[in-house]
Parts: structure tokens; sequence; C-alpha cells
């Protein structure tokens, strides 16, 4: 009997004690996140919403890995068939990345979360839509959500303002415009364009930034939603890979571009004045910020060739926080990226410099700042329903493309015709 009222005044004790707990307590919980936030600028921001996270989710702690995009989408396809993989992982849109995770069943669909957090409402629905795709992978911009994004993209021209000044240049409003400022810049002895080609994918933004300009948006649509009709063969991309040789030829490029990667050469030669403009996206907003300020350096989008027309941009939506379908913690993982791409996480993009995809106050804006500038031309692009794509997403190949054609290995005239083959096998299969 000694044994037995022993046994029960330990499980009264034990029972005392989970009632003294604190109600908030939970069970400890590791979950893993993979992220593209890999710059200096990016890592104390990330840090800090983890910090908050954690502290209002007690028990749960957050393992994190930070990998180039690149790298990232490499290791993806393997890590989110393991139950080791990351609980969230942010992948990149297009049928070549985000698509063949849909395709293998390896993303979670988010309708159901995005009803319950108000997902949907954050930003346009035609910007939701690149995070869409049918539940067999095989069609963009419909079916299923598969991601959220926290930060808008738009790709433009950074620029030094005293070089215009100096030359009294204007902000130009045409391509035409444009292409003179390149010019004088040339003619004054500066680097029109700051550039590095090295990793393969800043050729997509830079020769990208000129087609968009040429391009017809229905045209550029159509390739990558992989419509029916779609052709990559066209005029307006023959004329703008015609541009590009027409530019290299003219050395309006960094010398030895070929041979500079971005991290570290291309931004370091933008920061160090080693050229006046920097064809780019809006995600170096913040580390320019941060290196050099907001004063000094200015922002514009690439003017259409036809004239009149509205600025036609590469942009869109920040890559996406995904949930692997095999997740033991799925809800947490939901409320994860709900906080990640919330009004906290957009006031403190913003207060780094970064252009947030959901909607966040705009009082405190600088006018005449950088941030401003890249603030004013995301608007631009939004509100005209204007933003354009990121070839990649469909055409996973398009980096070494165009260095083809950067290097004269073909013509422009074969450049669009390899690519448009390319298209023509993906929309057979």
């Amino acid at each position: 009997m000694k044994h037995a009222r022993s046994l029960i005044t330990l499980v009264i004790a034990a029972l005392l004690l989970a009632a003294l707990a604190p109600a908030g307590a939970q069970e400890e919980v590791t979950l893993v996140v993979w992220d593209v936030y890999t710059r200096d600028a990016e890592q104390a921001m990330i840090e800090q919403l983890h910090a908050e996270f954690e502290e209002a989710n007690p028990g749960v702690t957050i393992q994190r890995e930070a990998y180039e995009t690149s790298d990232l989408t490499d290791i993806l396809p393997l890590a989110l068939t393991e139950a080791s993989g990351p609980d969230v992982a942010m992948v990149n849109q297009g049928p070549a990345s985000m698509g063949a995770l849909v395709q293998a069943g390896l993303l979670l669909p988010l309708d159901e979360y995005a009803e319950q957090y108000g997902w949907l409402d954050r930003y346009a629905e035609t910007l939701h839509n690149r995070n869409r795709f049918t539940e067999d992978g095989s069609q963009m911009g419909e079916g299923n959500l598969y991601g959220v994004s926290a930060t808008a993209e738009v790709v433009g021209a950074f620029y030094w303002e005293e070089d215009f000044e100096e030359l009294g240049l204007s902000v130009p409003t045409t391509f035409a415009e444009f292409e003179a400022v390149v010019q004088a810049l040339a003619e004054a002895g500066k680097v029109p364009i700051v550039f590095g080609s090295l990793d393969g994918w800043p050729a997509i933004h830079t020769w990208g930034a000129i087609q968009h300009a040429y391009a017809n948006p229905q045209d550029i649509d159509d390739v990558i939603y992989l419509r029916e009709n779609a052709t990559f063969d066209t005029e307006a991309n023959v004329a703008a890979a015609q541009k590009m040789v027409e530019w290299i030829e003219a050395g309006y490029f960094s010398p030895g571009f070929e041979g500079m990667d971005y991290d570290n050469q291309t931004f370091a030669a933008f920061l160090n004045h080693e050229g006046t403009m920097w064809i780019t996206g809006s995600w170096m907003n913040g580390g320019i910020v941060a290196e050099l300020g907001e004063e000094g350096i200015g922002f514009f989008l690439i003017p259409a060739v036809e004239e009149g027309a509205p600025p036609y941009s590469i942009g869109g939506v920040g890559l996406a926080y995904g949930i692997r379908a095999t997740s033991e913690h799925a809800d947490l993982a939901a409320a994860y990226i709900d906080h990640m791409t919330g009004p906290r996480a957009a006031e403190l993009l913003f207060e780094n410099g970064y252009l947030p995809a959901a909607e966040f106050d705009t009082s405190l804006l600088e006018e005449g700042s950088l941030t401003a500038d890249v603030v004013a031309a995301w608007n631009t692009i939004s509100e005209q329903d204007a933003v354009g794509h990121y070839l990649d997403w469909t055409l996973p190949d398009i980096a070494a493309d165009i260095q083809e054609m950067m290097a004269g290995q073909v013509t422009p005239e074969e450049f669009a015709q390899n690519v448009d083959a390319d298209l023509q096998a993906l929309k057979g299969q």
C-alpha cells in the first residue's frame, strides 16, 4: 500500500504541475525555413522577424538556411521529398521551378490558408496569379495558390545623379531619349551602364529590360503562360537583340562585363561609381541605401519604344513562400508565412529600403529619395497593369542563349529562332 500511495502522490503532483504551467506553453517545435535572404542588408531584418515570431509562439524555434536563388532552385526538388527537408521554402515562379514542384506533388495548395488569413487582399489578383498552377503543374496563372510573396519587384535603372547634372541630362521619358543619355555618357568618357554577366541571370534582366521596351505585352504573356499561339521569334525580340549587340559594340557596358559577377564585382562597380547606370531590380535598393544613403542615387523605368506607351517593365512579386506538401507543421508554417508577408514584415522591408508586396504606409517617404523613386516606379507599372515577367520563369535556358547572342556566336535572328525552338518544345510536352 505504501508504494501505491507514493504512486498516487506522484500522479497528483504531476497533475498539479501541469495545471500550474503557463497557459501559452506549447510542445517544442522546430520549423525549418529556407530562404534567399543572403545579403548583409537583409540579415538583421529577417532575424528580427524570426525573433518576433518565436516570441509570439512559445516553444517554436526557427531553423533557417539561406541560399542563392539558383542554388535553392536546384536543391529543392530533392529536399522537398525528405522528411528533414524545409517546412517552408522560397520558390521561384514559373513552370520550370514552381510548376515542376507542383507536378511532382511537393508543394501544398494554400487556398484555404489564403482565405483564413486574407492573403488575397494583400496585392493584386494578377500578381497572385504568378503563384498559381493547375494541380498537374502544367498551366501557370490559374488553379491553386502555391506561394505567397513578401516583396514586389521592378527592374529599372539606378543612376548617379551627379553625372546627369554634370552633363545636363534629364531622366528620359522615351526610349530615344534613353539612348541619347547613354550616348552622351559614353561621349563624356563615362561607362554608361554597369553590367556583369558572369552569373548568367543578370543578362536576362539587362537584355530583358530592352526587350520589354520593344515588346507587345500580350506576346510576353503568351510566352510566360505557354499559350497555344506563343512565339519568341518576333520582330520585337530580334530588334531588342540587335540593340543589345549594338550597345556592346559601342562599348556602353562595363569593360570585361563577361567576367564580372553580380553580388560582388557588379555591385561594387556601381557603388564605386565605375559607371553611371545599373539596370537591375528594386531588390538592390536596400543594399544601395545601406552603403550610400538615400541621396545622390536615383531610379527610373526604361521607357517604351512606342511613343506614348506606358513603361512596360520586368517585375512582379519576389520568390514566394511555399509549404512542403508532407510537412507535419503545415498550420504553423502558414502562420509563419502570414507573419513574413504581413503588415509587420512590410513595415520592416520598407524601413530597410525594400519594396513590400503588401500595402504599407508611404507617408514617411522622403520626396526625392532613392526609395521614393523606386516606390513611384512600382506604382507606375502596377497602376497601369504594365508589370512584365522574368523570362526564365518559362524559359530556363534563356540566360545561356542571351550570352551566346552577346558573344556573337549567333545572330539576333538565330537567337530568337533558338529560343523559340525551346519554347515550342515546352508547349509540346
